[in-house]
This record gives C-alpha cells, sequence and structure tokens, in this order.
C-alpha cells in the first residue's frame, strides 16, 4: 500500500516510532516497512508487483520497519528521524508483507505506524541501513540441515562512504524467516573481528525484537559488517531458496544509527559467475537453466554439501552498496562484482565488545 502524506507543514524529527495493527489481523501482519520517495508519484494502493507505478521505484529510503514482536524505537536524544519541512517531498510508501497460508478470507487491513515527532531539532539526522544478504537464491539452504550458515558482507569499499568519524548504532533489528535460529553481526577493524553488533542465540520469526544498543557502538569509514544467520532445515525435504516469500530465506539487519550517511543497503551474495562455475564444476553445464534449475540438476550428497558449504565461505561476493534512490555507488573498480570476500582473525574474548558464546552450533 503507498500513502500520499498530506500538504501540512511537519515538525522535522522524529522521536517514537510503534507499530499499529489492526485488531484480528495480528496472525497476517508479518513484517512492513515505510519508505521515502525521492520524486513524486501517483497515488497507489494494491499488490507490490508490476501494476505499482514505474516511479514508485524512487520509493527507496527506509524511515522505520517493523516485524511481528518488534518494540516500539525510542531514538536517543541526540538523534532523530527527518520527515517534512521546506523542500520535502510529500510521498510515503508502505510495504506490508502477510502471512496467510490457510488462504483464510474476508479480511482487510490498515494497519501501519504511530510516529511522535520533537517540538526541537535534534544534534544529528538518523538513519536506517540494511545489512546481509542480497535477496537472492544464489545463496540458498539444502534440506535436512542441523545448522547451515550463510553470510551477508558489508565490505570496507562500501563503509568508506561513512562520514570521516563514522557513525554510532542506537538499536539494531535481526531478521530471518522460518528456519532462521541463530543470527548475528560481527564488527570487523583492520582485518580483525573486535566484537558484535547484535547477537539472537534463539531467533523466532515471530518475536523479532529490536535491541536497543547501550553504549551506541561506534563504526568506522574502512570497517566490515558480516551478518551470519544460522538455519535448521532438519524437517525440510526440499531446498530453502533465499528470496521474499515466507518459505523462503533472509538474514538481513536493520540498523538503527546516526549521524545519517549515503548508504541505503550494504549486502552482499556470493558472485553470480563463481556460482556458475561451481555448478560447472559438478556437471551443470547448460546455460538455459536459471540458479534454481542448476542446483535441483545435481544429485546431491554428503560430499558435494560440503563443498557447497566451503564455496558459500570462500566465494568472491556481488556486493549491494546502495544510495537512498536505490542506485550503486559509481566508480567501483569490478561494478560491485566478484569482490574479494573479508578475511579476518577472530579477537580474543577479553578484547570483544560482546561476551557471549560465540560458538556457530545449535544446541539441541
Amino acid at each position: 500500500m503507498e500513502i500520499r502524506a498530506n500538504s501540512v507543514l511537519i515538525p522535522h524529527k522524529q522521536q517514537l516510532i510503534i507499530a499499529v495493527i489492526t485488531p484480528g489481523n495480528e496472525q497476517f501482519v508479518h513484517h512492513f516497512e515505510v519508505f521515502h520517495c525521492q520524486t513524486p508519484t501517483r497515488p497507489f494502493a494494491g499488490d507490490c508487483s508490476t501494476a505499482k507505478p514505474t516511479e514508485a521505484k524512487s520509493c527507496s529510503k527506509v524511515l522505520a520497519a517493523w516485524s511481528m514482536g518488534a518494540n516500539p524505537v525510542v531514538f536517543p536524544p541526540q538523534a532523530g528521524m527527518p520527515l517534512g519541512g521546506p523542500g520535502f517531498i510529500p510521498f510515503l510508501m508502505v510495504e506490508i508483507h502477510y502471512n496467510n497460508p490457510a488462504l483464510l478470507t474476508g479480511y482487510t487491513d490498515s494497519s501501519g505506524l504511530r510516529i511522535t515527532f520533537t517540538k526541537h531539532l535534534r544534534p544529528f539526522d538518523a538513519g536506517i541501513m540494511e545489512l546481509g544478504l542480497i535477496y537472492s537464491d544464489a545463496n540458498s539452504v539444502p534440506p535436512m540441515q542441523k545448522a547451515w550458515p550463510l553470510t551477508g558482507y558489508c565490505p570496507s569499499e562500501c563503509t568508506e562512504k561513512l562520514p570521516s568519524n563514522g557513525i554510532y548504532i542506537f538499536a539494531s533489528q535481526l531478521h530471518a524467516h522460518l528456519t532462521g535460529r541463530k543470527l548475528f553481526t560481527s564488527l570487523i577493524r583492520n582485518g580483525r573481528k573486535i566484537g558484535e553488533i547484535n547477537r539472537d542465540e534463539h531467533y523466532s520469526p515471530h518475536w523479532q525484537h529490536i535491541q536497543p544498543l547501550e553504549p551506541h557502538i561506534n563504526v568506522l569509514p574502512g570497517d566490515v559488517l558480516a551478518t551470519t544467520c544460522l538455519y535448521e532445515t532438519r524437517e525440510r525435504k526440499k531446498w530453502t531458496w533465499g528470496g521474499y516469500g515466507i518459505e523462503d530465506e533472509m538474514c538481513v539487519n536493520y540498523i538503527h544509527y546516526y549521524p545519517a550517511s549515503e548508504i541505503e543497503v550494504c549486502k552482499s551474495a556470493v558472485s553470480n559467475s563463481s556460482l556458475h562455475s561451481f555448478f560447472s564444476k559438478l556437471g551443470v553445464v547448460d546455460k538455459r537453466l536459471n540458479i534454481q534449475e542448476k542446483y535441483l540438476s545435481i544429485k546431491w550428497n554428503t560430499a558435494k554439501i560440503g563443498l557447497l558449504r566451503e564455496f558459500y565461505h570462500v566465494s568472491p561476493l556481488n556486493v549491494a552498496c546502495l544510495r537512498h534512490s536505490g542506485q550503486i555507488f559509481r566508480g567501483h573498480p569490478n561494478n560491485w562484482t566478484r569482490v574479494l570476500k573479508p578475511e579476518y582473525l577472530e579477537a580474543p574474548k577479553s578484547e570483544s565488545i560482546y561476551k557471549s558464546d560465540e560458538c556457530l552450533a545449535i544446541n539441541d
């Protein structure tokens, strides 16, 4: 659904964001995002498909995000999200993801957000940045796996575009779908993991809380942010593809931070060219097949599953380092393809800003 803001002068900074779910629809509303449109667009309400106005592609700057079970977001006193004021383009887009596995009919929905504003400007503009894996079936999960790891990187080539003194993260929301079990984002500096932004040892898609961070975590230009998700598919007989559907999988961290930067998205997936070379080595050479068809063409066994796991661990990356407009930052030597996977060492526990167990295993 798309919402056009009324032509009124709005105070410039927001302080509190609360999700408002239509009573009785709690089982359907899985998660949603509110975007600011960079250019005017026609009012529209409907399915997120080809019927959506083409100019809605400019609606790519995230103002707020909510998932099932998330708590209200309270901004710190030194930061606020800019909304309104002179020159503000008064178009917003609300994108809601519904989950209706029983195919129930007769329901309508008007869920959204309640935003509270401050009366005075705050020192810093805040922003939301999306970390993790690109929504793609390039990174997927085999069936019958106890703890399958996938990691999406925000590499140094992208964080170099942060402000010179870096950013301060004050809240984090980790997000996956039904097979996600353990999620965390590592902070890497000068080739060494120095701690973690956030970690959920017992993730549930039905309780995706937004974790306030105290003290706020400073991320500097040139740092690497690596978001890892572990998936359990022991009860599944088919592949779980990376993608948007609730039966597909995601690996995302929405970080709330200040001061705002030009980076909207910093995510990765394994390089497509490297993935097709991997398929070729396993005997799948038909170029007419898409990625899912190539996965399904292979007779998988324990050894081949091990090779895929190792490939995901070492493969070069396709990187989405995107502006608020949804466009990539220009000037990268490889146009953000085949970016080398960051290599780093673990920090000793005594030096880590995160003090919990960092073992990847999932407890039975």
